[in-house]
């Protein structure tokens, strides 16, 4: 296994630093921030160290906007996804891609899978998406979790993705829009679960 950093310029005047991660893997996770919450934190760093488990190869990515620690605009996003773009198309083709996003991620994730032509072979993982990607989500294959107490992704927006045979969509009572719950006792047992539902993602996407 080895590991360095793909760094490129950004929209934003800072140069971003992906980190990819190889162990000669015909699958390649990559992982999709959200808009204030990196790779480095809990639902995303456990989803990238079972993807190691699994054997892949994993591209954590970095956004301009969060190397310059600059706000976010909601007409840049299209920016993010372009240079999330870049990033990707920078690496080996790989024969299977699973894109694991958390909030606004959703919307960079699915962007990056369809304008790269890439749906047949990309497997998503959507966590606490936006409403706003209900679109891309809809032309995607993959698991969405998402709480119960999240106002940006509700029941009413799960509703509108049921019979759809793609997508498994798992709901964590109470939950908030970290995933997380009352107390720490609590939170670490939901992560429990969470992290038993990214086992079957992987086992889900990746070949026996």
């Amino acid at each position: 296994m080895s590991a360095s950093s793909i760094v490129m310029s950004s929209h934003w005047g800072r140069e971003v630093r992906h980190k990819y991660i190889t162990q000669e893997s015909k699958a390649l996770v990559v992982v999709f921030p959200g808009k204030s919450y990196s790779a480095e934190r809990s639902l995303l760093d456990y989803a990238a160290k079972l993807a190691r488990e699994y054997g892949c190869d994993i591209l954590l990515l970095e956004y301009g906007y969060q190397s310059a620690r600059a706000e976010l605009k909601r007409e840049e996003i299209d920016i993010v996804a372009e240079e999330c773009k870049a990033a990707v198309a920078s690496l080996p083709d790989y024969g299977q891609l699973l894109f694991v996003s958390k909030s606004m991620g959703a919307i960079i994730a699915g962007t990056v899978a369809a304008e790269m032509n890439l749906q047949q072979k990309t497997s998503h993982l959507y966590l606490t998406p936006v409403a706003d990607s209900l679109p891309l989500l809809r032309k995607s294959r993959g698991s969405i979790i998402y709480g119960g107490s999240d106002p940006t992704f509700t029941e009413h927006h799960a509703a509108e993705l049921g019979g759809l045979k793609n997508l498994r969509v798992y709901r964590i009572d109470d939950a908030n829009h970290a995933l997380e719950v009352g107390s720490v006792n609590e939170s670490l047992a939901v992560l429990l679960v969470i992290i038993n539902f990214y086992h079957e993602f992987f086992r889900d996407a990746l070949p026996g």
